[in-house]
This record gives C-alpha cells, structure tokens and sequence, in this order.
C-alpha cells in the first residue's frame, strides 16, 4: 500500500510527457515529410 501513491504520481508524470509531447511528434512529422518531398524534387530535377 505504501508504493502506490509514488507510482500513481510517476505514471501521472510520464503521461504528462507523452501528451504535451503530441505536437512535438506531428511538427517532426511534417519535417520528415517536406525532406521527402525535398528528395523526390531532386530525384525528378525539379527546383525551387
């Protein structure tokens, strides 16, 4: 019964990271797409 409390408030705490990280993962995700885009150009020989 003693270790329940410190376990409820770290997984409280990693949850908090893993929400607050969700705009930090569909950013990098947007990067990751415009460098492949960035590939096929270059793969085509288009430029900008």
């Amino acid at each position: 019964m003693k270790f329940r409390l410190p376990l409820i408030i770290g997984l409280a705490a990693v949850a908090s990271l893993f929400l607050s990280s969700c705009n930090t993962f569909v950013g990098m995700g947007r990067d990751f797409q415009r460098l492949g885009q960035g590939f096929e150009n270059a793969a085509y020989g288009k430029k900008f």
